[in-house]
């Protein structure tokens, strides 16, 4: 005897159903790239904290450098991924890099100080970048400042000078390999401005 389930009229319809979900979650939509956008920090005291989901939405310089977001399950950011393409020059004041957009408030709260900036990393397994550049980005040029990154879980720390406008914290790696992009994995960015 046949069970219901097995009945024309509802096994083939829920059969398509079925494969039509399991070529939807396939396709993993909610790790597709987003649009740049501005996010929020996290207040820490007097720090300003990006990670997490503050990795959302990132802008990059698609002619310098080469940037993915890895993402949970559910499409939750858990880190910003960003490589330098092989042969890529060094920054230079005009180069955007990859860029975290800030907040109205944020960006408020760094105009005109000097910012200390801590940026937090693992090293990728295979092609590990060995350096990392950081600018305050704005309307106009900004100088990038610059620190070897070592092969290990590190936080790095840079002093910025003040700068007028401020719209977005400007990443860069370095790496003096020129045959395949080299690249670090960032888990953290604090800022603290300076009166």
């Amino acid at each position: 005897m046949r069970h219901w389930l097995f009945h024309p009229l509802l096994f083939y319809p829920l059969a398509l159903l079925i494969a039509a979900f399991v070529i939807a979650v396939s396709l993993e939509p909610q790790a597709w790239p987003r649009e740049p956008a501005p996010v929020a920090s996290a207040r820490v005291g007097e720090w300003l904290v990006f990670q997490g989901e503050a990795f959302n939405s990132p802008s990059v310089d698609a002619q310098q450098q080469e940037m993915t977001v890895p993402r949970d399950f559910f499409g939750r950011a858990r880190a910003l991924n960003i490589a330098q393409k092989p042969s890529a020059p060094p920054p230079s004041t005009e180069d955007q890099g990859a860029r975290i957009l800030l907040s109205p408030e944020d960006a408020a709260a760094l105009a005109g100080r000097p910012v200390t900036i801590e940026v937090s990393y693992n090293p990728l397994p295979i092609n590990a970048a060995t350096g990392l550049a950081v600018s305050l980005r704005g309307d106009g040029p900004s100088a990038w400042v610059s620190q070897p990154a070592p092969p290990q879980s590190a936080t790095l720390r840079f002093q910025m000078p003040a700068q007028s406008s401020v719209a977005a914290i400007g990443l860069r790696v370095l790496s003096d390999g020129t045959d395949q992009a080299y690249g670090l994995e960032i888990t953290r960015i604090r800022l603290a401005p300076h009166a």
